[in-house]
């Protein structure tokens, strides 16, 4: 799982070339804020569903509508992210920033004054093509400011808050959803400040700065985009196993209250905080390492919750699970980030970031497929665990062997 020692040294020639003249605190303090913009659309409006279930209940095909305001902007960040990589790369990110990070917020406010269901979904649409846009950019911007030791510890803060600001951004959804259905949605208002902020702190890398649109000098790497592509796909899997069926794990536990859920949730959440940490102060080990840790935390979390004959004994082996989940996003990124040079890392990117959310929309029915050969629940979870395991000695093995 090298990069291609040629992309590398293309990669960081023209990243050298690339990066602007000053990036450091400010600007890893915002790439911090804009990454944060994704978990706003999602975690913003989690708790406010059932109200939403409730004020559009005579709305034809409303039990489709209503779930689409949470997951059309998923959707759309897996389909558009590499079209918006391109559009980066071509024209500039800062430009292209800037654009999303405004129709974000004012889209994202736009159900303020909508009372049609059709035009919110609508809006959200729009919010979805912004955020393919922030999340991609926002990548890219990470390997233009940084390199090495330095992109290793602004990732790794990046994922040490991600936690606290989706647990921050859960409570207050859920604060304001209990006063109006609408409310959560002011919760968007964040996005102006961060726009400001990208507008004053985020310069435009040197190379597409000193000129106008023009196409790439080289063609763009594709099968080394295949690579990184599958390999995002392969970790995405296992990583919204837990991300997304969290609730059921423990309720297969034996946890019926959604409350007592949604706590033991949070708690278990501290581990991605000290995955976070580790992948910044473990500046030595290589990407494949990281890999091979990563798949070997899922493996004993996702086998022993499985296996685990109490709450007591499970949690811990839950949040394994999520200290894996706080290095996969930092290893996964450095790692794609080794295979594209300046002038194709939007769209290569944006593309990995499309393979990452595609995950979302298979993992579920992954386990269904495991499950129709007569395993439980927790017992296809384990199956899960138990390739992350054999894949993790694997890769070890290999590393160690090329060393």
């Amino acid at each position: 799982m090298h990069p291609h020692p040629t992309t590398e040294a293309a990669g960081a020639a023209a990243g050298s070339a690339a990066s602007p003249r000053q990036a450091g605190t400010a600007q890893g303090i915002a790439l911090m804020a804009i990454m944060a913009m994704p978990t706003l659309a999602l975690a913003a409006l989690v708790p406010g569903l059932p109200q939403l279930f409730q004020q559009f209940s005579a709305v034809p095909n409303f039990q489709l509508l209503v779930p689409m305001i949470i997951t059309i902007p998923s959707l759309c960040v897996a389909l558009f992210s590499g079209f918006m990589g391109a559009i980066a790369d071509r024209w500039g990110r800062r430009r292209l920033l800037l654009v999303s990070l405004f129709a974000f917020a004012l889209l994202g406010l736009a159900p303020m004054l909508f009372d049609s269901l059709l035009l919110i979904v609508a809006s959200r649409v729009i919010v979805g093509l912004a955020e393919a846009a922030i999340l991609t950019v926002g990548n890219a911007l990470m390997g233009d400011y940084f390199e090495g030791e330095q992109r290793q510890k602004w990732l790794g803060y990046q994922n040490m808050f991600a936690p606290l600001i989706g647990s921050a951004i859960l409570l207050s959804g859920g604060f304001l959803a209990g006063m109006h259905w609408r409310y959560p949605f002011l919760l968007y208002l964040s996005g102006f400040a961060v726009f400001a902020l990208a507008f004053f702190v985020c310069a435009e890398p040197r190379r597409a700065a000193t000129g106008a649109a023009r196409p790439a000098a080289t063609p763009f790497p594709w099968r080394v985009s295949l690579l990184v592509c599958g390999v995002t796909i392969l970790f995405a899997l296992v990583f919204f196993v837990q991300a997304v069926q969290h609730g059921r794990i423990f309720a297969d536990m034996g946890v019926s209250s959604p409350e007592r859920i949604s706590v033991l949730a949070t708690v278990a959440s501290l581990g991605t905080v000290l995955g976070g940490y580790l992948f910044k102060r473990c500046a030595g080990m290589t990407v494949t390492m990281w890999m091979a840790v990563v798949l070997a935390f899922y493996g004993v979390s996702y086998v022993g919750v499985a296996w685990a004959p109490s709450l007591f004994t499970g949690l811990p082996l839950d949040a394994l699970g999520q200290v894996g989940g706080g290095l996969m996003l930092p290893v996964l990124v450095t790692w794609a980030l080794q295979h594209y040079g300046f002038e194709h890392r939007g769209r290569g990117m944006g593309l990995w970031g499309g393979a990452f959310f595609l995950g979302q929309f298979l993992s579920p029915p992954l386990l269904t497929l495991i499950g129709s050969f007569g395993f439980t629940f927790l017992g296809s979870v384990a199956v899960v665990g138990a390739l992350c395991a054999a894949a993790a000695l694997a890769i070890a093995i290999i590393h160690l062997k090329e060393k």
